[in-house]
């Protein structure tokens, strides 16, 4: 019985490690995106009637960042969320002698 606790434990912490790879990506992804939408507006407003008037890239800025904020943030806390409920759920598996009590 031992050894299965044991290897569901080791399991679970290897489930976690790979929601917490995940959430490292969404903050990844996110900052790349804020940093993509600063990029566009401020080549927008130096090169005006290119792609588009500039106020356009200056108006639709905060729009862009929101949505890389939201869905990038949203992400990340689920990711986040899944990581330590696995941790803590190899906790109450892994029984005194895992936790040290």
């Amino acid at each position: 019985m031992a050894r299965l606790r044991s290897s569901w434990n080791a399991a679970l912490l290897r489930a976690s490690t790979r929601w917490s790879g995940r959430a490292e990506r969404c903050a990844a992804w996110t900052r790349r995106g804020v940093e993509r939408c600063r990029r566009w507006a401020c080549e927008g407003a130096r090169r005006p009637g290119e792609l588009a008037p500039p106020s356009w890239f200056a108006i639709a800025l905060p729009f862009g960042i929101a949505w890389y904020r939201a869905l990038g943030g949203t992400a990340w806390a689920w990711c986040r969320a899944s990581s330590w409920s696995y941790r803590l759920l190899a906790r109450a598996l892994g029984g005194p002698a895992q936790n040290g009590g």
